[in-house]
């Protein structure tokens, strides 16, 4: 009887246990019942499941083209007459805001994520600029007022020293040549 029971027990175990199992769907493939919104918010949010860390950060854009059927999402919603479309992609890092157009060309986007890794020559400069200091926080923001290429990049840093702590902010220009130039303020 004792193992009877013990046997019962082992195999209600391991049933819960397989049961738990996550199962992953993408979140990007939708049917396109799924897509349509509703006529008052005009919006659409996605949370975004990367397949490995930093996958959405390294280029949202690039990602959001890549992951996003903006024409399914269009044809979802032709019936409702919108002049366009404003998708959120969000993670627990930050977000990307797209605006896209009736033709599915992409109009301005913003994007702000925290605790990102600052370009190596930048955290250089803002650590020797504020001796005694220490980097605590990171938050990255950009704009982009036409398609895929940003017209504004800036890098917010925290730091601290002791009980004294500041917010520094890099610029991100870009020149001619296409070479980044920082400027702190």
């Amino acid at each position: 009887m004792k193992k009877l029971i013990l046997s019962l027990l082992c195999f209600a175990f391991v049933g819960m246990a397989y049961s738990q199992r996550v199962i992953k769907l993408d979140e990007m493939m939708y049917d396109p019942p799924s897509l349509e919104i509703d006529e008052s918010i005009n919006s659409l949010t996605f949370q975004v499941t990367e397949e490995y860390t930093g996958q959405f950060y390294a280029n949202p854009l690039r990602y959001a083209k890549e992951n996003f059927k903006i024409m399914d999402f269009i044809e979802a919603n032709r019936d409702k007459d919108f002049n366009g479309y404003e998708v959120t992609f969000k993670t627990n890092k930050g977000f990307l805001k797209v605006n896209y157009n009736q033709l599915g060309d992409i109009t301005s986007s913003s994007q702000s994520f925290k605790d990102v890794r600052l370009p190596y020559k930048s955290m250089m400069s803002i650590l020797k600029a504020n001796k005694g200091y220490h980097l605590i926080g990171t938050k990255y923001l950009a704009y982009s007022n036409s398609g895929l290429d940003l017209d504004k990049e800036i890098y917010k840093a925290k730091l601290k020293n002791g009980k004294k702590s500041k917010m520094v902010k890099v610029n991100i220009d870009r020149d001619a040549s296409g070479v980044a130039v920082a400027t702190i303020e």
